[in-house]
């Protein structure tokens, strides 16, 4: 262990201040609050951004590049999408100086394993974002009982939002894409059977029914299962070879494989997944690419026609051509291989291969005479804000839970919401009674290089409030607001004071229109108070 003595504690920092150092060759981040000193490791440990440029409260900093937030009390993760604690460092004060000794003094990942006294199982249908979140979370939690996870493709958990950014255009290696290895799982005593579909569920006898398999019985049971791409189906030609979509990382692979020998494709869809297969295909793989979409501007019903004329634009200076207020009509092809598009417009377009990218529905065809309650419009499972079914024992988690707000119900197809959600419900699972409504919904997304940041949910709102700029210039926060109060903000090039925001909308902070107007209003100091 080697110490350091860094400088005057009484002048070193100010409360809620913070300040990076290099300490034998590590990035360290010491901070204060209410009169303590803190240190912790300075790279967030999701993609390594600087934590020193995220936002400090009380005891609490979050990332600005992706909202993880972790306690620098411990260096415990409070929120993804990092799965693992910072290294977190002993401090001292001797002689009226700061010293900060290393290495760190505590492990950076969950632990645990299965002891034969914990006689209870735990099952989790779905290997995606919310399920291996609950996994990984019971053993956070100190579960020693079995886990078993059930997931239909053939890989281990991935960075699924890898697949249509960096992975697609070819700068992240396969190697980055899983979360972890299934050594990792194994070391853990969690269960991982790949390959692998749940039939039906039988809640009164507590067993599940699997293809080919013996009937699995469970204690408590989690539903993670996701969503499924929407296709075409009834377009004449959608059964050609060459058109995709884009869920798991087979269909990733197979996207690449095709725009390896294609320099032409259509992306249906001008959704985050259309455009950003458009930027990445574009960009990355140099394939020529136009974006057909039935709406008169990208976006529009998620961020707004000015944020979303902004996204086309940029996508239009890179060379992507839209057809928008347009519908596909047919796939047209030779010798069972698709070589264009027919538009209702009447335009015809070549394409070498076709990614429709136009939404997921949730998967919960097993769960038909299963008795949980069902939405009547799409089948997503009905659940409290404890994430718990119509049935005590079972909860539902990501793309497919649909959770009571009070308000019709809430459902939200985001990668870090379905990570929120796996903790909550694997807490819950365990009699923790915790609630989801503080999980404050993060999201981002990133197109030819800007990155845009968007937290909070606005299922509609009546004004949108641009603050430090507007779209046009590509650096902004645009404020969602209903009925005067603030439902969601995204932005470009403000990463600190999205960081901000989040911490509002946790703390249900009162906002103004007024104040979001005003182009003076500190909102990283507002969020802090």
């Amino acid at each position: 262990m080697s110490e350091h003595r860094i400088g005057p504690a009484e002048s070193l920092l100010q409360d809620g201040e913070m300040q990076r150092f290099e300490l034998d060759g590590k990035p360290v981040i010491l901070a204060r609050v209410a009169g303590e000193y803190y240190a912790f490791g300075g790279k967030c440990t999701h993609y390594g951004a600087p934590l020193e440029q995220g936002v400090l409260k009380d005891h609490a900093v979050i990332c600005p590049w992706h909202h993880a937030c972790f306690d620098i009390r411990s260096g415990a993760r409070l929120e993804p999408p990092a799965l693992n604690d910072l290294p977190h460092y002993s401090v001292s004060i001797s002689a009226g100086d700061v010293t900060v000794s290393l290495p760190h003094a505590n492990p950076t990942e969950p632990q645990g394993r299965a002891t034969p006294a914990d006689t209870r199982h735990f099952v989790i249908v779905g290997g995606g974002a919310a399920g291996s979140a609950a996994a990984e979370e019971l053993r956070r939690a100190g579960f020693e009982g079995r886990i078993t996870v059930i997931s239909g493709v053939g890989n281990v958990p991935i960075d699924r939002p890898n697949l249509s950014k960096d992975y697609l255009d070819g700068h992240a290696k396969p190697a980055w894409i899983p979360l972890r290895s299934p050594e990792w799982y194994a070391e853990r005593d969690i269960d991982l059977r790949l390959n692998t579909r749940v039939n039906h569920i039988d809640p009164d006898a507590h067993q599940l029914f699997i293809d080919g398999g013996a009937p699995i019985s469970y204690d408590r049971l989690l539903l993670a299962t996701g969503g499924a791409p929407r296709h075409l189906r009834d377009v004449p030609g959608a059964d050609l070879r060459g058109i995709y979509t884009l869920r798991t990382l087979d269909d990733a692979d197979r996207i690449i494989r095709a725009a390896e020998s294609g320099t032409r494709v259509v992306v249906i869809g001008a959704s985050f997944i259309g455009m950003e297969v458009a930027a990445a295909l574009a960009e990355g793989r140099g394939v020529r690419v136009t974006v057909v979409a039935p709406e008169a501007v990208p976006f529009d019903r998620t961020l707004g026609a000015e944020i979303g004329r902004m996204l086309q634009q940029l996508h239009e200076e890179n060379g992507v051509r839209f057809c928008l207020n347009d519908n596909v009509t047919g796939f047209n092809g030779q010798d069972g291989q698709v070589t264009g598009v027919t538009l209702k417009s009447g335009e015809s377009l070549p394409a070498d291969f076709v990614v429709v990218g136009i939404g997921v529905v949730p998967v919960t065809d097993y769960l038909e005479g299963a008795g949980l309650a069902l939405n009547e419009r799409d089948r997503s499972v009905q659940v409290n804000r404890h994430l718990q079914t119509s049935h005590p024992d079972i909860y539902a988690a990501g793309d497919i839970a649909r959770w009571d707000n009070g308000n019709g119900g809430v459902r939200i197809e985001h990668w870090r919401v379905a990570q929120q959600q796996g903790i909550v419900a694997a807490r819950n699972m365990l009699d923790q009674r915790e609630t989801i409504e503080r999980r404050v919904p993060f999201f981002w997304s990133r197109q030819w290089g800007l990155r845009l940041n968007y937290v909070g949910h606005a299922a509609s709102w009546d004004d949108v409030i641009f603050w430090g700029g507007t779209p046009a210039g590509r650096k902004f926060i645009a404020f969602y607001v209903q009925d005067g109060e603030l439902q969601a903000a995204a932005g470009c090039g403000y990463d600190r004071e999205l960081d901000a925001v989040e911490f509002i909308l946790r703390d249900a902070l009162p906002l103004s229109p007024d104040q979001m107007r005003d182009p003076a209003f500190d909102l990283i100091t507002y969020a802090r108070s």
